[in-house]
């Protein structure tokens, strides 16, 4: 036996004790070789005044961090989405691979998982928002191609939120339905929500950290999602008090927050006598 070949059974017999083994990359698929373990995103072009738009120094955004600053600590202070969690590249491509949404990092972040999760969603498809909802690589979104489709976890993501909301609270068939969204992010719900469901009203979007504020403005905007409206921190009281919801949705946001501001929002929520609230530790998909 060569030296080479004697090397690599030995090694081999060593690690299989703690469950690994060499093979030869030649044989690995291209997401079986790419380990990503940092923000990315997909490289695409932002028009010139998305450019302009989308960065730190926007007045906006200035305005808005100076106004949660001065609002109460205890569902401002923040636990993990301090001002250094989001660079000004993930402000420009928002829908990249970043704090708002992992993509294509972890074990299961890849083509393989993606079109399982999608025949999964077309197998009970019966509101058709696989048809309805189209997708695209704006701001920096990771898409894949699965069986004619353009699908990213955003997409895959939503309808399967949409779906445990139809099955727990029947939003499907109801008409005049009015959500808030706590932990908004940039809006991805809100617009596959507005976009699947002719029933929704109204679909409010709030968030303690002034960046996600910002960035969801922006993006319904782009998207044209009339029906879906950003509440900044401070509004939130006097909204809620004019304008009751029948639901409100919390995904992958209040175990990110210090328990304060978990109450702060429960709170917040009993006074307004909101009666359903959906919440996940972890994004649905």
């Amino acid at each position: 036996m060569g030296l080479k070949r004697w090397i690599k059974h030995r090694s081999n017999d060593l690690l299989r004790r703690y469950g690994f083994q060499i093979v030869p990359t030649g044989i690995l698929y291209e997401w079986q070789r790419i380990v990503v373990d940092k923000p990315c995103w997909h490289n695409c072009s932002l028009s010139d005044e998305a450019v302009g738009y989308l960065k730190p120094d926007n007045p906006k955004l200035i305005d808005l961090r100076q106004r949660y600053s001065l609002f109460d600590a205890d569902v401002t202070a923040p636990f993990v989405w301090n001002d250094l969690h989001v660079s000004a590249e993930d402000i420009a491509y928002f829908r990249g691979d970043n704090a708002w949404l992992w993509q294509v990092r972890g074990k299961n972040a890849n083509i393989l998982a993606y079109a399982i999760s999608f025949y999964y969603l077309k197998s009970m498809d019966r509101l058709g928002p696989l048809d309805k909802l189209i997708e695209d690589q704006n701001f920096g979104n990771f898409t894949f191609s699965i069986a004619g489709h353009q699908v990213s976890r955003d997409l895959l993501d939503s309808i399967a939120e949409i779906y445990f909301l139809d099955r727990h609270l029947g939003i499907g068939s109801r008409v005049g339905f009015r959500v808030l969204d706590v932990g908004a992010g940039y809006g991805r719900l809100a617009h596959r929500m507005v976009s699947a469901l002719s029933g929704v009203e109204r679909y409010y979007c709030t968030d303690a950290v002034a960046v996600s504020t910002f960035v969801s403005d922006y993006y319904l905007r782009f998207r044209g999602v009339d029906k879906a409206v950003v509440i900044p921190l401070d509004e939130i009281e006097t909204t809620l008090r004019g304008h009751p919801v029948d639901l409100a949705i919390n995904i992958h946001s209040f175990s990110e927050c210090r328990m304060q501001a978990i109450e702060w929002w429960i709170r917040l929520l009993s006074r307004h006598r909101v009666k359903n609230l959906a919440s996940s530790a972890e994004s649905v998909g």
